[in-house]
């Protein structure tokens, strides 16, 4: 992998971690009754999977 490629990948990876951070947030937060299938628990298992997907 290029040293360019690496750095931007480990930015979008820094850039998961946050985002996942926080729509974790906004979950516990709320007092909705989150659905599996719901934009937000698809966008939190998608974050996971991506950053499992590259050693995060």
């Amino acid at each position: 992998m290029k040293q360019y490629d690496k750095g931007y990948l480990d930015g979008q990876l820094d850039s998961a971690e946050n985002e996942l951070e926080t729509l974790l947030r906004i979950k516990e937060d709320s007092n909705e009754i989150w659905h599996e299938n719901s934009i937000l628990i698809t966008r939190i298992k998608d974050t996971e999977s991506f950053l499992k997907k590259h050693g995060r």
